[in-house]
């Protein structure tokens, strides 16, 4: 009887310019890489080249409260740029982030629905919550509590669950000598009363060849662990040490099973890399990019994200304990804040924490290629992640750095497959297919 060999899942993150708060300035990056749909599929088509899993399009419907010293990190509309990267590939998944907080079920399921089908089955959604101020300030509304955002993002997910799986694998006839199209008895309506949104369905048409759509989710809390184990398929978690990342996937894990499911979401934790031919020329141009960095902005920008007042940090000082907020506190993401936090409880100064930690918080390697591959392959074996996103330094120089060398090392350990076995993202992921929306659709319509 032959086992199954465990293999890496990689993701490549479409972060505008780069991981980098710097990426921008670098020679040869266009500076606004974040609404330029080339720049975005040309490295979609470098990542499919690669045989990486899927690219990975973040979003926050919003600008940041002060671009004069960085653009933003995305621009277009994520299932939008999605759908133009898919007429130009064929294997590689296409995830976009979505806020719960800021659409409607039915709109967005269809959207993401619609991506699906469009790609052949490589679509995925990364459902997210939302706080920051610029977006509430978009959407006319008032800041929503951490509990009651992640309490309609659990009924969210499951609505849309259920609107994907709103057509009945039957439902359609096309019988053209007969003139009979569809048998309207097989679709699985929702029961307005037994959703949160009171709605219905079905959908403007039918899934995919993967069935529907994969669901993502990134939240670090303790509510954000909480969907994800209950909702999720794929966790794109942030830990800034592998202690602290197997502690959180055994809990993800265990909540998992509590909850009646026979298999724990995938765990794929963003890792910034800064590749160089040696170490010594990556930590070169690791310096390099550093010398491009706005200090004051970085300050400013590492401040709000640890949501402590500007004015008590200081460069080359450490960060007051007394002055971090209980990470449950925090507006923003708690995963991202926890990785910063421990950079400040092990004494680094703001500058080596601004030098340590880019992308929101995500952790940042500096190596050669076998020095990249040898950090993953540890957490992989470890059991603490089941692959990474990839978060390049620069998307420009950087992606194909990482496509080019740290792949081929990975291929000749046996850890990262060498073609695509399948055409879905589903198939890549390995994630079987569930039916069955809990408490949402009755078993017929008329």
């Amino acid at each position: 009887m032959s086992s199954v060999v465990r293999m890496l899942h990689i993701g490549l993150n479409l972060h505008g310019a780069g991981g980098h708060s710097a990426a921008w300035r670098w020679p040869g990056t266009n500076p606004s890489a974040f609404f330029d749909i080339e720049h975005y599929v040309h490295a979609a088509k470098l990542a499919e080249r690669g045989l990486l899993d899927a690219v990975f399009l973040a979003d926050t419907p919003a600008i940041p409260s002060d671009i004069t010293r960085q653009p933003p990190l995305n621009g277009l509309e994520p299932t939008l740029a999605l759908a133009v990267i898919a007429r130009e590939t064929e294997r590689i998944g296409l995830i976009a982030t979505a806020s719960t907080t800021y659409n409607e079920p039915y709109n967005l399921a269809r959207r993401f629905q619609s991506l699906d089908v469009i790609s052949g089955g490589r679509a995925a959604w990364n459902a997210v919550t939302t706080s920051s101020p610029a977006t509430v300030a978009n959407f006319g509304g008032h800041q929503v509590g951490r509990a009651d955002r992640y309490k309609r993002a659990e009924d969210f997910v499951e609505a849309v669950r259920a609107l994907w799986l709103s057509w009945g694998g039957r439902t359609i006839i096309a019988d053209q000598a007969a003139g009979l199209y569809a048998d309207q008895s097989q679709f699985k309506l929702l029961d307005p009363n037994q959703n949160a949104f009171g709605i219905r369905g079905p959908l403007t048409h039918p899934g995919s060849r993967q069935g529907h759509p994969i669901i993502v989710q990134a939240g670090g809390s303790d509510y954000g662990l909480r969907l994800a184990a209950r909702s999720a398929d794929v966790v794109f978690a942030a830990a800034g040490d592998l202690t602290t990342a197997l502690r959180e996937a055994e809990r993800l894990r265990a909540l998992s099973h509590q909850f009646g499911r026979r298999v724990a979401p995938l765990i794929l934790p963003g890792l910034v890399t800064c590749i160089g031919g040696t170490e010594k020329e990556a930590q070169r141009r690791k310096k390099e990019l550093d010398d491009l960095l706005d200090l004051q902005h970085a300050i400013v920008a590492l401040a709000r994200s640890m949501d402590v007042p500007v004015e008590k940090l200081s460069l080359d000082e450490s960060i007051p304990e007394e002055i971090l907020p209980d990470p449950n506190d925090v507006p923003f993401s708690v995963g991202h804040h926890r990785t910063i936090e421990s950079l400040a409880r092990q004494g680094r100064t703001v500058r080596e924490i601004i030098s340590s930690v880019q992308a929101f918080g995500h952790r940042l390697f500096v190596g050669a290629p076998e020095q990249i591959a040898d950090s993953i392959e540890t957490w992989f074996h470890a059991g603490a992640v089941d692959g990474f996103n990839i978060i390049p330094d620069v998307l420009t120089d950087g992606a194909p750095a990482f496509v080019e060398h740290v792949v081929p090392v990975l291929q000749k350990r046996g850890l990262f497959r060498t073609e695509y076995r399948g055409e879905t993202l589903r198939e890549h992921f390995g994630i079987p297919l569930n039916v069955e929306p809990a408490n949402m659709a009755s078993t017929s319509a008329h």
